[in-house]
């Protein structure tokens, strides 16, 4: 499995990181090249912008078609993620919304939740993926309940 990651903050260079020890191709992006070299020194390749990342050129829409899938694991709420879902699957792709709990620790030490929805058959291939990721995975069913369950996460937490 091919997975490309953009941005490499506290979360997704822990992400990234932990992907790649177990044996994913993963290739990065990040504003800051510079914060790409440990990643490397792994087995990341690197592209110089995002466009690069997911398939070239202008980006993930650009080249979605039957076949491909598009997870968003950033924080953005379920109005957005079904913008997303609608653009990916109005060209044939798919789109599944992954959005995590947890902070630094749990994303170094493979430890996070992860609330999924959206295509189911792209969640399923994402399992080995989401196994390195995090302690449980859980799908939520349609676009939008992932970015609802984390806020109510989030609320509870008390973040």
């Amino acid at each position: 499995m091919e997975i490309g990651f953009l941005g490499l903050g506290i979360m997704g260079k822990a992400m990234s990181l932990n992907l790649l020890k177990h044996g994913f191709k993963v290739t990065v992006w990040n504003r800051t090249l510079s914060k790409c070299d440990e990643l490397v020194e792994h087995g990341a390749s690197v592209c110089e912008t995002p466009a690069q990342v997911v398939f070239d050129k202008y980006g993930v829409l650009e080249e979605i078609c039957e076949g491909k899938g598009y997870i968003d694991m950033s924080t953005v709420d379920a109005e957005t993620s079904l913008k997303i879902n609608q653009a990916t699957t109005g060209k044939g792709g798919r789109f599944v919304e992954g959005l995590v709990s947890g902070s630094k620790k749990p994303a170094e030490d493979g430890q996070l939740i992860i609330l999924a929805a959206g295509d189911k058959s792209l969640f399923d291939v994402s399992i080995p993926a989401f196994d390195v990721l995090g302690k449980k995975s859980f799908y939520l069913g349609q676009v939008g309940n992932g970015a609802k369950m984390k806020l109510v996460v989030n609320m509870v937490m008390g973040r």
